[in-house]
């Protein structure tokens, strides 16, 4: 039986729950959901071959492989998944069972059925789909819980978790109910929906202070690489997925998305080091 889980993770959230799910299931294969992800994944199966490489990548090997069970776990970016997980599922693999966790901070929406549609039009059939709420990287937004409040919520996530995995082994058709309230269809045609689709060119409105010290944080955790330095300083290249990655760690809190996020609290997700999420971000085909 083959196992993978396929992830995409900005500051860590993700990326902790994709781990929390692999202790249930040892022999799953965690694979981070990247630009260069191997077109082979098609037809081949992935095995991790190491992470410890200098450079922070990820050295994979292609094997035969029959399929068995997929899992997708990734954030919750303005009601919808993040447009490199939309571009993933146009050449994943199928399986006999697929699931689905997305990790939120505030509005799930009906993330769940734009991924279930999405799928149904690769003709893979998602079934099962679960959302776990944490807290928001959005740094626009001033609502990241205090330290009491993580614990809560982590614990909660933990234990969610644990039960998603009792469900994936009993390959259960179960989906978490999509929360859409009544503000919900103006919030996503009034404000999610023009953000997700002008996503990759609001980069442009990223602002590097004076406090920048050329370290190359913001360049190495960007998940999409569009950041690189010129003169030492970051140049946006509007292929953005507005993850905050930069901005969050950042560790001068130079960068800021316009004024508004000037003085908000930074977001790091517990357990997750600014290395953890480097070595995600690339991987390398194992050569013979």
């Amino acid at each position: 039986m083959s196992h993978r889980i396929y992830y995409f993770s900005g500051t860590g959230n993700s990326l902790w729950v994709a781990r929390k799910m692999k202790e249930s299931f040892p022999e799953a294969e965690l694979i981070p959901i990247t630009n260069d992800l191997p077109i082979e994944l098609e037809t081949t199966g992935v095995q991790i071959a190491g992470s410890d490489d200098q450079e922070g990548l990820v050295a994979v090997e292609s094997h035969q492989k029959k399929q068995n069970i997929i899992g997708l776990v990734f954030p919750v970016y303005f009601t919808k998944p993040p447009r490199i997980v939309m571009n993933f599922i146009q050449k994943m693999p199928n399986a006999d069972y697929v699931y689905a966790v997305a990790t939120c901070g505030m509005i799930a929406g009906g993330v769940l059925s734009v991924l279930k549609n999405a799928l149904l039009q690769r003709g893979i059939t998602l079934s099962a789909g679960y959302i776990i709420p944490l807290t928001t990287n959005f740094v626009l937004l001033p609502n990241i819980k205090s330290e009491k409040g993580l614990d809560k919520a982590f614990k909660k996530a933990e234990a969610k978790t644990q039960d998603i995995a009792v469900n994936i082994k009993n390959r259960a058709l179960r989906f978490d109910k999509n929360v859409i309230g009544i503000l919900q269809k103006p919030f996503s045609v009034l404000v999610a929906n023009p953000i997700y689709r002008r996503a990759p060119m609001l980069d442009k409105k990223f602002k590097v202070s004076s406090t920048c010290i050329s370290c190359g944080a913001c360049r190495d955790v960007c998940p999409v690489q569009n950041i690189t330095l010129s003169g030492g300083k970051p140049v946006f290249h509007h292929q953005c997925e507005m993850c905050f990655s930069c901005i969050n760690w950042c560790p001068r809190k130079a960068i800021n998305w316009t004024a508004a996020t000037k003085g908000h609290r930074r977001y790091r997700c517990r357990d997750i080091s600014k290395d953890d999420v480097i070595a995600k971000r690339y991987f390398r085909v194992k050569k013979e």
